[in-house]
């Protein structure tokens, strides 16, 4: 069942204190809402209650009036407004089966990505070493230009430029600190020494160096944004976007069953593309159009919305059916179905799918669309739960009635027939509602995916924000990736995200460790960290006076006096002073 499905893959957030127990997803939570909506936009709550088995239901003949009299003779054919044609028998169902709803390929890993089996080499097919190192560069950049004030003594040590290593390192801290629900949580509280912080942080990086990767991190080339940006608003992303959707799309091949719906990230900055959209829970963000896989949730497509661009190649139209043709295009011709909600879904889209694309489609229309008679979108007088179809050669449309004076309307060139799921009981839904029902919530499944251990952080620039969404969708990606060829059906995805972010980390931490000057304590923590042994302490040296390393370091302060456990040198104000048969007795008891 798709509810169970859902269920496991959200099973280990579900499971954390923090949230309620039975917040598993249902059906009603998937439904896509938006901010335009209105009174020709329909409800669909009740068609998602839980439903009760019953006997099979009987559907309601259609009639052309539901003013007509009995004796006036049945009327084959119905007409909408601009005249398309309607036929209210069904078309002959005893046929071979459709070109279109034969899939050829099978869906699963593809390519190079079948070979790899840990969690870093599956993140490393979306987030490549080319997009490791174009960040690198053009970071380092951005680096050097703020080193031209030659920077003061005490700023050297954090304002130095980046490695591969620690750039790593900086995404696992990200994925680290989703992972334990600290993504918007203040920075200060990861890296106390109090015993509240987490250690990893303090391990990794200092605070400020955090601080100083996160405001200088880039994805272009400064020198040439303002050129490319007079026709592409989304110069400052559009390399590090475009790579991540080729690789998306060349490393798998989806199930039958895809969604299209829009994604909305949280972002309240200056942007003259941010979206309001009082239903989403962020309400104001930067806003995506996803192509999902209904099965598996894999992301194969990705379009961000950046408005009306200026004049060039990226000056296309954002109407709902230049938006679905342009996300399609990876799975043209290969006999897949699409589902979508109202807001995209129109007449001559679901005729352009199957015609230029080969792919069927399925979704919610309003009833003021001209090509919908009038007949079917009027539900006064009409039986609760009753539905009314009419017919094309390619397509159907069904009306149904989940309470009184409320009419559900679906279109689908999958569909062919009359057929009611008999599993819903009283309610007597038609099977293209059901299906509707089932496969609609991918998008709404990678939005839940993505909150559960989100890597976002507060920030004013609009390309951060949105490199944060992308490490997310990275993130499950990857994950169904090492699921499906390890055959792990019950592998956690916070697991995952746990082993992924300690290997980002780990060749920083051993790096960092080797470094002169380091203190005794943290080197032992990091040792720690990576599971190795502490290196013996180094042989004490009488008769020499070092600095104190526990006083600061302004105070210079010499000493000959070393620590008895570890050799350091330390003043006698950082010393205790104990007697032998007390330290006899401390090392009885340890």
């Amino acid at each position: 069942m798709d509810d169970e499905r859902i269920r496991k893959l959200l099973e280990d957030y579900s499971s954390d204190e923090s949230c309620p127990s039975g917040s598993d997803i249902d059906e009603e939570e998937l439904i896509s809402q938006r901010s335009d909506e209105s009174d020709t936009e329909e409800e669909f709550s009740n068609l998602l209650e839980p439903e009760t088995t019953s006997s099979p239901a009987t559907v309601t003949c259609p009639e052309e009036d539901n003013n007509s009299s009995i004796d006036r003779p049945y009327a084959r054919y119905v007409y909408g407004k601009d005249h398309t044609k309607w036929n209210k028998d069904c078309y002959r169902t005893n046929v071979r089966t459709r070109s279109e709803n034969i899939i050829s390929v099978i869906p699963g890993v593809k390519g190079p990505a079948r070979n790899v089996r840990s969690e870093y080499d599956c993140w490393k097919l979306f987030v490549c070493d080319e997009i490791i190192k174009e960040i690198l560069v053009n970071t380092n950049c951005h680096i050097r230009n703020k080193q031209k004030p030659a920077p003061t003594k005490t700023q050297t040590s954090y304002m130095k430029e980046l490695c591969k290593d620690e750039l790593l390192a900086f995404i696992g801290l990200l994925y680290l600190a989703g992972l334990n629900k600290a993504n918007r949580q203040n920075l200060n509280d990861l890296w106390r020494t109090d015993g509240t912080g987490i250690d990893i942080f303090r391990n990794t990086m200092s605070l400020q160096r955090f601080y100083f990767i996160m405001n200088c991190i880039r994805f272009d080339d400064s020198s040439t944004r303002l050129e490319r940006k007079q026709t592409d608003r989304l110069a400052p992303i559009r390399s590090l976007h475009d790579k991540f959707v080729l690789h998306c799309q060349e490393n798998y091949d989806p199930s039958e069953y895809l969604t299209i719906d829009e994604k909305l990230d949280s972002f309240r900055g200056r942007c003259v593309f941010v979206q309001y959209m009082p239903n989403k829970p962020a309400k104001y963000g930067l806003k995506s159009y996803l192509l999902v896989d209904a099965k598996s949730f894999y992301i194969v497509n990705l379009e961000l919305y950046a408005g009306t661009q200026p004049p060039g190649p990226y000056n296309k139209s954002n109407k709902p059916f230049d938006v679905v043709d342009k996300l399609v295009q990876p799975i043209s011709q290969s006999s897949r179905n699409i589902t979508f909600d109202n807001w995209f879904t129109s007449y001559p889209l679901t005729q352009h799918l199957l015609s230029h694309h080969k792919l069927t489609s399925v979704g919610t229309i309003r009833k003021n669309k001209r090509e919908i008679p009038a007949s079917i979108s009027n539900a006064r007088g009409r039986d609760i739960h009753s539905s009314e179809f009419i017919f094309q050669k390619d397509t159907t449309l069904v009306s149904y009635v989940p309470k009184k004076n409320k009419v559900v309307l679906v279109i689908s060139t999958m569909h062919h027939d009359n057929s009611i799921d008999v599993m819903t009981g009283d309610k007597r839904k038609p099977e293209m509602i059901t299906f509707y029902n089932r496969t609609k919530g991918g998008v709404d499944v990678v939005d839940e995916l993505c909150a559960n251990y989100d890597v976002s952080r507060n920030s004013k620039r609009w390309p951060l924000t949105f490199f944060y969404s992308l490490l997310n969708m990275a993130g499950i990606n990857s994950y169904i990736i090492r699921k499906e060829n390890c055959s792990l059906p019950n592998l956690k995805r916070r697991e995952f995200l746990r082993v992924l972010g300690l290997k980002l980390v780990e060749n920083h931490l051993r790096t960092r460790k080797d470094t002169i000057g380091l203190h005794t304590s943290l080197r032992k923590r990091i040792n720690d960290s990576l599971g190795e042994p502490s290196p013996a302490p180094p042989p004490k040296i009488a008769g020499i006076a070092r600095r104190c390393q526990d006083c600061a370091y302004k105070k210079d302060r010499k000493t000959k006096h070393t620590c008895c456990k570890c050799n350091k040198f330390i003043c006698m104000e950082h010393a205790e002073t104990i007697c032998k048969n007390c330290a006899a007795y401390s090392q009885d008891t340890n």
